[in-house]
């Protein structure tokens, strides 16, 4: 079995769904023998399996390159999906690499070309724009309330990554339930706690990172809640001021997104200035130190398809405070605080009782531990590779 995988913007800094992709894609690959050409077993007898990436970066930080044969698609861009050429190179690659499935795992999903003989699969992480359209931006809308539906209704199987994933997907695309598979993201072996006290240090002294914080990563964007997060944070701030206690930063680890006018107004009314602290992005190879360094993470978001950063700080030994809502709960079952997260106040208590609670510390420490380790990569290729191997039974 030959099975195409789509790649694009893996040149840039990875967020949630690049970081997805790059996960994925090595865990097939070690069910394919670990490496991209191989043979491989899941649970059911498995075809041998090859892996084809087809490029459109214009360069390789990741030297996926060198471990898999991939097929460049001249002239695409950044999206495949938003040119003719994009469409018509992918359905030429199908042809010349007797690809017998496609997989796009980014969700934009080139399939309105020609067939050319290939099953077809597309990862939809969530259906945000559909619950909150005013909270993205306009390309995202369009690209769900135009290419998405098409490329669902085009592909022969749809891939998401929770049940209220799916629940949206079928409530706003209009996808039957039956035909959308579910496969849980997994948490990379190196998210577990830094031990070691001068390698945490030397990493928050390169952040400008000083004295006990509480975390949140992810994208600067308006899903992800972050005025009420300032909000609840500000109130924390006051709270230590009144009991004496010392007063934690609040460090923001990502990149600024789209939708942030409320967020900056927010920031600047409440004088934060002194109190936050933006990394910017950070990358994987950091990522642990800081999860682990943390008194908590706060991670308030609106909906998310699924929501990684808990399950990481989790991995990390970090306590979680986080919302209640979309796909979280079901990701973090019992082992974190969860939130009402339009509730400042709920939100900003959680936090207290985290920074003040030993105790609770500990509970949270340990059952985060526990249940992260149940979410694993490898679990994903296997589920993944599931769905090929049905679709492969009827090429």
């Amino acid at each position: 079995m030959r099975v195409g995988y789509l790649t694009y913007g893996l040149d840039r800094s990875p967020t949630g769904i690049g970081r997805y992709a790059l996960e994925l894609l090595h865990a097939l690959a070690g069910l394919a023998g670990g490496s991209g050409n191989g043979a491989g077993r899941t649970g059911r007898a498995a075809p041998h399996m090859e892996i084809v990436l087809l490029t459109t970066e214009r360069s390789d930080p990741f030297g996926i390159w060198q471990e898999f044969e991939h097929h460049p698609l001249p002239g695409c861009g950044l999206l495949p999906v938003l040119t003719t050429s994009g469409h018509l190179a992918v359905a030429a690659a199908v042809r010349r690499h007797r690809l017998d499935v496609v997989h796009d795992p980014n969700g934009i999903a080139p399939f309105l070309g020609p067939r050319a003989g290939a099953r077809r699969v597309v990862t939809i992480h969530d259906a945000f724009p559909y619950v909150y359209p005013e909270k993205h931006n306009r390309a995202d809308n369009w690209r769900y309330r135009w290419l998405l539906p098409h490329a669902a209704r085009r592909a022969d199987a749809v891939i998401t990554v929770s049940q209220c994933s799916r629940r949206d997907l079928v409530r706003g695309l209009g996808v039957p339930q039956e035909r959308i598979r579910i496969t849980t993201e997994g948490v990379n072996a190196r998210f577990r706690p830094v031990e070691d006290g001068p390698a945490r240090r030397a990493l928050l002294d390169r952040y400008g990172i000083t004295g006990p914080y509480v975390l949140y990563v992810g994208g600067i964007n308006a899903r992800k809640n972050i005025s009420r997060l300032f909000e609840a944070f500000a109130r924390v701030l006051d709270i230590c001021a009144a009991s004496g206690a010392p007063k934690p930063q609040l460090v923001i680890a990502g990149k600024r997104q789209w939708r942030t006018e409320e967020i900056e107004a927010t920031f600047r009314r409440l004088n934060l200035a002194a109190h936050v602290h933006f990394t910017g992005y950070a990358g994987d190879e950091d990522l642990p130190g800081l999860y682990s360094a943390a008194e908590l993470l706060a991670f308030p978001s609106l909906y998310e398809g699924f929501g990684l950063p808990p399950l990481e700080a989790m991995a990390c030994g970090t306590p979680v405070v986080t919302s209640n809502v979309s796909s979280i709960p079901e990701v973090v079952g019992d082992a974190a605080l969860m939130v009402d997260p339009h509730d400042v106040d709920g939100l900003a208590a959680a936090m207290v009782q985290v920074l003040t609670d030993s105790a609770l510390r500990g509970e949270l420490r340990r059952r985060g531990l526990q249940h992260a380790a149940r979410f694993t990569w490898a679990r994903a290729a296997r589920e993944t590779l599931n769905v090929y191997q049905d679709l492969y039974a009827h090429v």
